[in-house]
């Protein structure tokens, strides 16, 4: 059974074939008579080989680049979605901390989301008040997951402790 995959192949596989079978005198009816030649008059066959591949190329580059436009369009459309939903849990959050200044976790959250957008500054802020948090709370999960976020996002953006020391 012949493939989309395999048809290149495929087609070499015949063309080869077919070409011993020229060379073999397959097409020979009795001695001293040959039939006709179906290739007469045309161009030789490595040219249309040349021709076939080079007509194969484009198409596989059409194909290929129309696919990467539309994979490109896609992530595109995924990365304005998700901007867009990390906008929203910025305000959400800045609003639990609005009502609840003490709230950890929505600090530990809004510096996760800042640095979705690559405001480090933002996301170095609320994650040292979070971690400032956790450590007053005894919460050592989040005392830990907030170090381990703050040290990834100073070595990220470039600043040092010293840069941001809260007092």
């Amino acid at each position: 059974m012949v493939t989309e995959k395999s048809k290149p192949g495929f087609a070499l596989l015949a063309v080869l074939a077919f070409s011993l079978m020229c060379v073999s005198n397959v097409w020979a009816e009795e001695e001293g008579k040959e039939m006709e030649d179906p290739f007469e008059g045309k161009p030789p066959l490595a040219d249309q080989l040349e021709q076939f591949s080079n007509e194969l190329a484009k198409r596989v580059h059409q194909e290929l680049q129309e696919l990467l436009d539309k994979e490109l369009k896609v992530l595109q459309e995924e990365r304005e979605k998700n901007r867009y939903t990390v906008e929203e849990r910025i305000a959400k959050q800045e609003g639990i901390i609005k009502d609840d200044p003490q709230n950890a976790g929505a600090h530990f959250v809004l510096g996760e989301a800042y640095d979705e957008l690559r405001a480090g500054a933002n996301a170095i802020v609320h994650t040292q008040i979070a971690e400032h948090l956790f450590k007053e709370q005894e919460n050592k999960i989040g005392l830990a997951e907030s170090r381990r976020n703050l040290r990834r996002y100073f070595e990220k953006y470039g600043f040092k402790k010293e840069d941001f020391l809260l007092n």
